[in-house]
């Protein structure tokens, strides 16, 4: 009997500002492709969308959820998702990436009836929301996206009293929709490593406790890390050291051997070659140059800048389909 077909999942990575981590694509509205993906993809930050026109499906794990135009997504970072729209009604998309965690501060998370279901929903939070039901959900997501990016002075607050209000909205409707099963918990294989290193890159640890928390052995572990990620989970870990080093240096005048210590570093000469290895430059350069243009770091560029056309879904489809095929 023929193995069923293995998901491919992969990761794509935004690398937000630090002072202010949110970054829009608001000029340029994606065109989604009605030819669905044979992968799903998982992101490193909590997405936020607005449906311009249109209508598709948006498919969370193996469930398929139906979009139109008005509707907002939330999708936390770790949750494996893909969009495709309906052949006769293409769609058109705004998206705001953010990390809703730093804005909102522990603080604020703190004062909510329940902090330990809040993060649960930063974390596992898939929601399709029609604006004619929810109207704040389409309002607050636009006041958010215009002035993260107007950057007039005192956007910080306002973008953050924004945040405020939009999550602890959300919150109402994860909590009573969590309690119905109709949303239930969705991981790629690899989150729980993945969330992992997002919460303790800077501390030192195992690669064999990351395959523990996915409950694989590491041999199994290193392979799907690879084969999803691209990478091996060393190389990624020192990945995300190097793309929080890269906002320390954007948004602080820290000394470059502190910020090597604040992301995991005990040697200054380590931080410094794994540095330039990912960023053709040494700390000291990057700094320099980042006011004649916007540095980013290896992994920043693993985010799509882009929506994919029809013909690169069907060519990777094609391919996805020999390999499954071939038994890999």
């Amino acid at each position: 009997m023929a193995r069923p077909k293995q998901s491919i999942i992969e990761y794509r990575s935004y690398e937000l500002p630090m002072d202010l981590p949110v970054e829009t694509h608001h000029r340029m509205n994606w065109q989604i492709s009605s030819v669905k993906s044979s992968r799903l993809h998982i992101h490193n930050c909590f997405e936020i969308g607005i449906c311009l026109s249109g209508r598709g499906k948006m498919n969370f794990g193996e469930d398929e959820v139906p979009f139109r135009a008005g509707d907002v997504l939330f999708v936390a970072r770790n949750v494996p998702h893909t969009t495709w729209s309906d052949p006769d009604e293409g769609s058109t998309w705004e998206y705001v990436h953010m990390d809703p965690e730093t804005l909102l501060g522990e603080e604020t998370v703190e004062k909510t009836a329940s902090p330990q279901r809040f993060y649960r929903m930063l974390t596992d939070c898939h929601l399709m929301l029609a604006s004619e039901r929810e109207p704040w959900t389409r309002s607050l997501t636009e006041n958010l996206i215009a002035e993260a990016e107007k950057k007039e002075p005192g956007c910080e607050a306002v973008v953050h009293g924004l945040c405020e209000a939009l999550f602890f909205s959300l919150f109402r409707i994860y909590s009573a929709e969590e309690g119905t099963g109709i949303y239930p918990r969705l991981y790629s294989g690899l989150s729980p490593a993945l969330e992992y290193v997002n919460r303790h890159y800077m501390d030192r640890f195992p690669q064999e406790y990351l395959a523990d928390l996915c409950h694989m052995s590491p041999t199994h572990f290193r392979r799907i890390f690879q084969k999803q990620l691209g990478t091996n989970p060393l190389s990624y870990l020192h990945q995300v050291r190097m793309m929080k080093s890269c906002d320390l240096l954007r948004s602080t005048n820290l000394p470059i051997a502190d910020i090597a210590e604040k992301v995991g570093y005990l040697s200054l000469s380590c931080f410094n070659r794994h540095f330039t290895e990912l960023n053709g430059c040494t700390p000291s350069e990057w700094r320099n140059l980042r006011h004649e243009t916007r540095r980013t770091t290896m992994i920043g560029l693993a985010g799509w800048d882009r929506p994919e056309t029809a013909d690169e879904i069907e060519r990777r489809n094609r391919t996805d389909g020999r390999e499954s095929r071939g038994g890999l």
